[in-house]
């Protein structure tokens, strides 16, 4: 067997499990090296693999999702979900929700059903605690790229690997690695590490270090690259129209830079890329070109190739809820994501090797790499966790110490007029207006109870997308008689449509506001650089990374943003992406220490 990501040989045979002790239920607990060797994992993928019937070897390429939540063993779901890990033998599940321990106490028991050791995955795209209430809940990427630090790079993988791992977690969906390029339509936001490649690749390569030399598999997403696609119209398909040479240097070439970091999965995105592929309009997840030719033949990844959720309406109805699958496999994937029956699927799938449309080898190449990873990854050994250990590792106090200093380091200052440096007596008191692009949104309380926890708050107004003229009005009356105005504005992009400008009348309001206060009217934008272009006028400009969500923490940057006021810290970041010809790339103010990159 060709030796799969062959920089992680000497990475992953490193990592031990020296804070999370593992256990087989009712057996004694010993501590466990976290992966196995490289010669034995292909011995025992190999030998494994010989035993599988056709069915057991199409079923390992199957990944189901699942919710993390508690769940009676009598209920129908969960009589679902063991029949396909018992009597199917699917390979694996990715969670959604839960919290830390009901998690893996589910998991727990399905892999006590399973006769192979299920992969089970989950998008840590925020972190851990994305997903599960109590875990560490990260920013989005384009946070560690205003920070800069490969350090805390790594750090917030590593910190993602001991929780997921804790919990029974082996395969992360993150990072994305989309470059984005259009300040008119980010359709990846604060999600990409931004348009520097260079910068990306430094700080995609320490993130997937940091996950996979702490015992977790790190994903490269979305292939092949969606931060700058738009909708073909008429559909939910979407399109990369730019020219090859310029995908090769951009999108392409981004990906190339997570393979040579070593991670394990790449994750293929419903895209078509014409000019990479004569012109056809198939995406990467049913294209051989792009899945085959590209990612494997001419950028040399030799790991696993998961395709995107295979259940969307958009791929049932253009080529079938089964079909997508099998046009996957035979695009080259290994595994399929979420298809819409799992059951089906794999007849399906089984019926086209036995008709002869999909060969079996091309079925073993694939189930030999996953097989291969579960034995890396120590599940041949071991594939429980124990539940008493988890809250000593999840949500962490040093864990909350990196959250913190990547908030911190990462909050970007694009306008001061005099504004900043300043304490919490020059502030005085506050009237706080908080600009919501939709009715709902929970981050916004949250930041305005912080706020009062932490300043002598006046009002504070909320301005939804229905609001009225007298809270407009309300509004410039609590500014008139307050020393300082704080905006909060939760205003994100909209995929494939804009990038979040405000509404005609808040801009108006914002205009007004301004008149009055012109010198004590500051912005903090929670999840949106690109407002900064028509907020030009007002004192100070502050931008954290999160929009909340899947797409990373929005209020511990209402931390950082109060220790900022309170000149507690100094603004650090610096701008990852080009928001106009006034904020191009890197732009970021500080003051009272020296910024180095």
């Amino acid at each position: 067997m060709k030796q799969p990501v062959l920089a992680l040989t000497c990475i992953l045979g490193m990592a031990w499990l020296s804070s999370l002790v593992a256990q087989t239920p009712g057996a004694k607990v010993q501590a466990l090296r976290l992966t196995a060797a490289h010669d034995e994992a292909e011995r025992w993928a190999e030998e494994t693999l010989k035993t599988l019937p056709l069915e057991g070897k199409v079923a390992q390429m199957i990944c189901e999702q699942m919710r993390g939540e508690y769940i009676p063993e009598d209920s129908e779901r969960f009589q679902y979900w063991v029949r396909l890990a018992r009597d199917y033998g699917i390979g694996g599940f990715v969670v959604y929700g839960g919290s830390p321990i009901e998690t893996a106490h589910l998991l727990n028991r399905l892999q006590k059903e399973a006769k192979l050791p299920l992969l089970i995955s989950a998008d840590f795209e925020g972190g851990p605690g994305q997903q599960f209430a109590g875990a560490t809940e990260f920013p989005g990427n384009m946070a560690l790229s205003a920070a800069g630090s490969e350090d805390l790079a790594y750090q917030e993988g590593k910190v993602g690997a001991r929780e997921g791992r804790a919990i029974g977690i082996h395969v992360t969906y993150s990072p994305s690695v989309d470059i984005q390029t259009r300040a008119d339509n980010p359709v990846m936001s604060v999600r990409s590490f931004g348009a520097d490649l260079e910068m990306l690749g430094r700080l995609a390569g320490a993130y997937i270090r940091g996950y996979q030399e702490n015992g977790m598999l790190a994903t490269a997403k979305h292939f092949p690259g969606r931060g700058d696609v738009e909708l073909i119209p008429g559909t939910e398909f979407t399109i990369n129209r730019k020219p090859a040479e310029q995908v090769e240097r951009e999108d392409i070439l981004a990906f190339k830079k997570a393979i040579d970091a070593g991670v394990a999965f790449v994750m293929s995105e419903h895209i078509a890329v014409p000019s990479l592929t004569n012109g056809s309009d198939l995406p990467a997840s049913v294209d051989r070109t792009l899945a085959t030719v590209w990612l494997r033949e001419k950028l040399g990844f030799t790991g696993v190739l998961t395709s995107d959720d295979l259940w969307y309406e958009k791929m049932t109805k253009r080529f079938g809820a089964v079909k997508a699958g099998i046009l996957a496999v035979q695009a080259g994937h290994d595994v399929l994501l979420k298809p819409a029956d799992a059951i089906e699927m794999i007849q399906g799938v089984v019926r086209s090797v036995r008709s002869g449309d999909i060969a079996e080898a091309r079925i073993d190449q694939s189930v030999r790499r996953i097989l291969y990873w579960k034995a890396r990854l120590n599940l041949h050994r071991n594939r429980f966790v124990d539940e008493s250990r988890i809250a000593a590792v999840v949500g962490a106090r040093e864990h909350r110490q990196v959250l913190r200093a990547i908030a911190d380091q990462s909050l970007t200052l694009l306008i001061n007029r005099q504004f900043f440096p300043t304490t919490s007596q020059k502030i005085g008191s506050i009237a706080h207006v908080v600009i919501q692009k939709s009715d709902h949104e929970p981050a916004a309380v949250i930041v305005a109870d912080k706020l009062k926890d932490a300043f002598r708050v006046n009002r504070t107004i909320v301005i939804r997308p229905g609001a009225d003229s007298a809270q407009y009005y309300e509004a410039l009356r609590a500014v008139s008689v307050a020393d300082t105005v704080v905006l909060s504005v939760f205003s994100q992009r909209t995929a494939y449509k804009d990038n979040g400008p405000l509404r005609d009348r808040d801009w108006h309001l914002v205009a007004d506001i301004v008149r009055i206060k012109p010198r004590s009217t500051v912005v903090m934008s929670y999840g949106n650089p690109y407002v900064v272009e028509g907020l030009k006028d007002t004192a100070a400009f502050v931008v954290g990374y999160g929009e909340g969500g899947f797409y990373g923490n929005q209020t511990v940057f209402a931390d950082a943003f109060i220790r900022l006021l309170k000149g507690e810290i100094v603004p650090r970041g610096k701008l990852p992406v080009a928001v106009s010809k006034q904020f191009p790339i890197g732009s970021g103010l500080t003051y009272g220490a020296t910024v180095n990159r």
